[in-house]
């Protein structure tokens, strides 16, 4: 755990855990809060507290058949953001699938940028991927900059993939070697 001024805001990095399964109601205010908002993610429905929940057991199952890492951000008792990299499986196990999501509000202080850095370095050491993959709406520009900043390559632009705000969008898919 480690705690991180952004901004004047203090803001706590740590590794989910089991503990984490009593407050389930933190995590879903986070995804419910991100589709209100219509972010640029691909849920578009908000969550019960029973599916949040199977989702973190899920995820914590992942983590402890190191199968995935994950770091969560919390300010002032919420989380206000999230990332985590998935071992793809079979013959794609050498690949890890890489989200992010940052509340509203917690954006554009460098969080985004320190998250990315970390749950990396904590995957290639954990995991052991040869290549990061990500999707991206192609609309979402300061996470495209972010990615590249990163040394993410744009490698697919897969036709209408994403139903956002009435329209039909590419899927970008961008690759990181490791």
């Amino acid at each position: 755990m480690k705690t991180i001024i952004f901004g004047s805001k203090e803001i706590i990095i740590r590794k989910l855990s089991n503990g984490d399964l009593r407050n389930v109601k933190r995590f879903q205010d986070l995804i419910n809060s991100l589709i209100e908002e219509k972010a640029q993610i691909s849920l578009n429905k908000k969550l019960s507290l029973k599916e949040e929940k199977e989702w973190l057991k899920r995820q914590l199952g992942q983590i402890k058949n190191q199968k995935t890492v994950f770091l969560l951000a919390e300010c002032d008792n919420k989380v206000i953001g999230t990332t985590g990299i998935d071992l793809r499986r079979g013959r794609q196990e050498h690949v890890g699938e890489f989200g992010i999501s940052i509340r509203n509000g917690y954006r554009g202080i460098g969080l985004g940028k320190y998250l990315m850095k970390e749950i990396i370095k904590l995957a290639k050491k954990e995991l052991k991927p040869k290549i990061i993959r990500l999707s991206v709406f192609p609309t979402n520009k300061a996470a495209i900059g972010l990615y590249k900043k990163l040394g993410f390559k744009k490698v697919a632009k897969i036709p209408k993939q994403i139903q956002y705000k009435g329209k039909l969008l590419d899927e970008i898919i961008m690759l990181l070697k490791v």
